[in-house]
């Protein structure tokens, strides 16, 4: 059983209205980490408009919630 089944199905529903992507800023050689204002070897949940700049962010998500509440925020600025 998922830990968080509420979020999941949450997350399942919003995800494809986004593109998700994954920077691995080891090193800082990711593209645009410089942009993202991002630390090394962080994790962030990053909502980006199509011209890169940024609309919302979570630090640190230990799980799906914070990242629907990202998404949804996101969702209601467009």
């Amino acid at each position: 059983m998922e830990k968080e089944p509420e979020a999941d199905r949450a997350f399942a529903k919003l995800a494809p209205k986004f593109v998700i992507l994954h920077f691995d800023t080891r090193n800082g050689r990711a593209p645009h980490v410089d942009r993202l204002k991002v630390k090394r070897n962080q994790t962030y949940g990053i909502v980006l408009r199509p011209d890169g700049t940024e609309i919302a962010r979570t630090d640190k998500p230990a799980d799906l919630k914070p990242v629907v509440v990202l998404m949804k925020k996101a969702l209601k600025e467009k």
